[in-house]
């Protein structure tokens, strides 16, 4: 697949917040959209990680990046 769009998502410490944001950026995408919504963790400390990569599942189009510490 081509990718035509790709959104990037800086995060840190957001567990809470990422799946619902994935979902609503995945849904305003479409499904017919050549798009991948690239999520980059900041080295979070809250299990948000953990929940970037259960997402993955849910949603084929996402892309998960991790830096060990703060950058």
């Amino acid at each position: 697949m081509s990718v035509a769009l790709s959104v990037v998502v800086p995060v840190k410490d957001e567990a809470a917040n990422v799946g619902p944001l994935a979902r609503e950026i995945a849904a305003a995408l479409g499904p017919e959209a050549a798009h991948e919504i690239i999520f980059i963790d900041d080295g979070s400390s809250d299990g948000t990680s953990d929940a970037l990569q259960a997402l993955k599942t849910e949603i084929p189009s996402l892309r998960v990046l991790r830096h060990e510490r703060n950058l």
